[in-house]
């Protein structure tokens, strides 16, 4: 694979790995993913371990790259990270088919890590790295940008988008930490017009923040899985859709989009 930025792969990983807080201790969503070399761009596209909970793609600008596409399966996020924090610049990973393993090299470092295609995609998975990502983009052809494709090829869009900066929801969303709460839990309100979040609990501080008024009927709908920890990554506007699989017995599901062409659909809590 061609040089990419060290630091921008630790960030597009760090995003993917889609860290949360359960009991007010972190864990990691995702434990491994596949890097698609493709366009210009280095992205992941990969589902939670529950399965059904949430997808996600994310991806960074490369140099050049525009040519062919190249793919680097990673069975373990935390190792990789490991390795990339004594790394620097640039850095190039091959996939070592012999051998089943990942090379990383740097300007004078190289280091090897074993595991690749047929590691299984996080501890207790029936399936490989290679057979969840494929699971995993299959998925993905469902959301074509803010609307979801059903399995009869009808479609579900959002019954309201709004459109926020990404600094804002973060800095609303964080709130959710006062106190050490990290109840990983967001409540989206539409109330009489007025549109906010509301989180954390009442005897630690359950915070209120409005986003100012917007127009649609009146709804509550509540997410979790980490979504500060992905926010904190992006900068620029975030567009979030709402999406009524309630005659389904689904709930209310919410997609966010941001303007590099990255998104998240997370179901929401039932």
């Amino acid at each position: 694979m061609q040089p990419v930025n060290c630091k921008a792969l630790e960030q597009l990983l760090s995003a993917t790995s889609r860290e949360q807080h359960i009991n007010g201790k972190a864990q990691k969503q995702v434990s491994s993913c596949v890097l698609t070399l493709e366009d210009g761009s280095l992205s992941t596209t990969c589902i939670v371990k529950d399965g059904k909970t949430s997808l996600a793609r994310f991806s960074f600008a490369t140099k050049g790259g525009e040519d062919g596409r190249e793919y680097i399966p990673v069975p373990d996020i935390e190792r990789l990270l490991g390795v990339l924090k004594y790394h620097s610049g640039d850095v190039t990973m091959t996939y070592i088919n012999d051998t089943d393993s990942v090379r990383i090299k740097s300007k004078n470092k190289q280091t090897t890590i074993t595991g690749g295609w047929k590691a299984k995609a996080f501890a207790n998975s029936q399936q490989s790295v290679k057979e969840w990502n494929a699971e995993a983009i299959k998925r993905a052809g469902q959301i074509k940008n803010n609307v979801y494709i059903l399995k009869d090829g009808s479609t579900r869009s959002p019954f309201l988008s709004v459109t926020l900066s990404c600094d804002d929801l973060y800095d609303a969303l964080r709130c959710d930490g006062i106190n050490g709460q990290k109840l990983n839990r967001y409540n989206f309100v539409l109330d009489e017009g007025e549109f906010s979040v509301n989180v954390g609990d009442t005897f630690k501080g359950m915070t209120n923040i409005s986003f100012g008024d917007i127009a649609g009927n009146d709804f509550s709908a509540t997410f979790e899985g980490g979504l500060e920890h992905i926010l904190k990554h992006y900068s620029g506007d975030v567009s979030l859709s709402f999406l009524d699989f309630r005659q389904e017995g689904q709930g209310i599901r919410l997609i966010l989009s941001f303007g590099n062409g990255d998104w998240v659909f997370q179901a929401g809590v039932l």
